[in-house]
């Protein structure tokens, strides 16, 4: 009677909230009843005894059971995992007893699968805040040590004694059975989730039409290397669906391969049961082992693959979007340089020169130095105009040669900062091509406007040294440094800038710097067809 009155003046003082808290139980236990029955289909097709089991003890090289479930449970918070938990191992619990399965047996296999899934869930969750992504190498590493490696690892030791004979054997295929599952299958899940759950990512009708044909070719191939060729026919013909699973991790990420791979993982065990395929000998054990070391073999690499994808696919979206800011934030200063400055003395001059004529006119205007004046500030403006024009395209370099430039630059940073700047050069080629001299000049121009900003020094040196095949750079100076990975995770895009200049250029950059240690940037820009020749010509 407390509880239903306590419930109803929570009630009454704030129904939204009470409903609110109505919907999210009712969606949890929906959630919880459709992972049960999820869970028990899983344990029919890759449980004991279940449609894609194998050997004498009627295990399935795949377990798609706990990798389902952990699935689910990342993509929720914590405080609904215990009732997910209990959902999905309920599940697993009713298939074992139809499948009569010994209740010793089942409480082994339940715990191990308790251990596995609270291993990787809490050791993902406490590396990532939300669902692991897949978009880059060490976030991959992570959710690899955690789900691949440790969970499975602690609940073979477990899981291996439900069977009673062949510890050690039995450890091995549970082992395999489930790093392979973790691998594959919760990562195609969770990458299909976060695509269904995108509202911002469109896909192009060419994705649909790339995608059913990868499906349909590998569904074709695999058929035909997996199901239908026998063990002694076509040797190696298993590697034929090799060129379908690099086109799916180039072309669709970690999602594609993944999906792939459970294509490539069910027809090769599907032809196993029904004594077909490369993967049928005279012993189950055997066979079982060899078939779950060829999909983890190929999944792995395939997987890593497809995360550098992802990764250098996500670095150039990043960096093509900071250089679009960049640009338009250049032409917003441009703009208002333009308008605030040079704009706003030219119609003081005009209004001077308006008053003067009004003088002129009436006979009462005095000169008095006043044109003198008017001359010095069109000349004022005037330079202010040619040193805007400088900044936005470098004149003097297409006329006067990088060295002449780079020399001149240097010299107008260190007018305007008040600090020394030393550049020397040796061996610089005098015609080098437009590309290579404007990459290295504005590398040096980002280069020291970043020391001048943020370094504190007050000597820089630049150094350009020509050898053969290329043009060597070097910019330090001895102020407070930074963290190198830090700033390049950060928002500026001085290092990101020079970083793409030189890669567009073919070269090499390296950034060293700590903190109270200086700053030195280097560079190495390959020169075109005959830049030996034209490096011997300078010496």
């Amino acid at each position: 009677m407390a509880a239903d009155s306590n419930a109803a003046a929570v009630e009454r003082r704030n129904p939204q909230q009470f409903s609110a808290k109505l919907r999210d139980s009712s969606r949890t236990a929906i959630l919880a009843c459709l992972l049960a029955i999820l869970c028990y289909l899983a344990a029919h097709v890759g449980g004991v005894g279940g449609i894609l089991a194998l050997g004498p003890d009627r295990l399935a090289p795949l377990w798609p059971g706990c990798a389902i479930l952990l699935a689910v449970m990342l993509r929720q918070p914590k405080k609904r995992w215990p009732l997910l938990m209990v959902a999905g191992l309920a599940g697993f619990v009713l298939y074992d007893l139809s499948a009569g399965v010994s209740l010793r047996s089942i409480g082994l296999l339940i715990l191990a699968d308790t251990v596995e899934i609270l291993v990787a869930a809490f050791g993902i969750r406490h590396r990532f805040e939300g669902p692991p992504d897949f978009n880059s190498i060490k976030s991959f590493a992570r959710y690899s040590l955690f789900a691949v490696i440790l969970g499975p690892l602690s609940g073979a030791f477990v899981g291996a004694a439900a069977f009673g004979r062949f510890y050690w054997a039995n450890w091995t295929t549970s082992f395999l059975t489930e790093a392979l599952a973790l691998l594959t299958v919760t990562p195609a899940i969770l990458s299909w989730l976060e695509l269904t759950q995108s509202t911002s990512r469109r896909l192009r009708p060419s994705y649909y039409l790339e995608a059913g044909t990868l499906a349909g070719g590998l569904l074709l191939f695999g058929y035909v290397t997996l199901i239908y060729s026998a063990s002694t026919s076509w040797p190696g013909v298993q590697y034929t669906i090799l060129p379908f699973l690099l086109w799916a991790a180039l072309g669709f990420g970690v999602r594609g391969v993944s999906t792939a791979m459970i294509v490539v993982a069910f027809l090769s065990i599907w032809g196993a049961t029904h004594g077909r395929g490369p993967f049928i000998g005279s012993d189950p054990i055997h066979s079982v082992l060899s078939l779950q070391l060829f999909l983890i073999f190929a999944a792995t690499p395939f997987m890593v693959l497809a995360v550098f994808a992802e990764e250098r696919e996500q670095i150039h979206e990043n960096l093509s979007r900071k250089l679009i800011e960049a640009h338009e934030q250049e032409r917003t200063q441009i703009a208002r340089e333009l308008h605030d400055d040079i704009c706003q003395r030219l119609a003081m001059l005009s209004l001077r020169i308006e008053k003067m004529t009004k003088g002129l006119q009436s006979g009462q205007m005095q000169f008095d130095g006043q044109l003198e004046q008017i001359r010095q500030q069109c000349s004022t403006v005037t330079a202010d105009v040619q040193a805007l024009s400088h900044e936005l395209h470098p004149s003097m370099l297409d006329n006067l040669g990088l060295v002449i430039a780079v020399k001149s630059l240097c010299r107008d940073v260190a007018e305007q900062s008040g600090a020394e700047v030393d550049f020397t050069n040796a061996n610089v080629p005098t015609s080098i091509p437009r590309e290579v001299s404007l990459t290295l000049f504005r590398v040096i121009q980002q280069a020291l406007q970043n020391s001048v900003k943020h370094s504190g020094a007050k000597h820089f040196e630049v150094r350009l040294e020509g050898k053969p095949g290329e043009i060597d750079l070097q910019v330090s100076d001895g102020g407070t440094g930074f963290d190198v990975a830090s700033k390049k995770n950060g928002k500026g895009l001085g290092l990101v800038s020079m970083a793409e200049r030189i890669r567009q250029a073919n070269g090499t950059i390296s950034i060293d710097s700590e903190p109270n240690m200086g700053t030195r940037i280097r560079a190495r820009v390959p020169l075109a067809r005959h830049s030996k020749a034209m490096v011997a010509e300078a010496n």
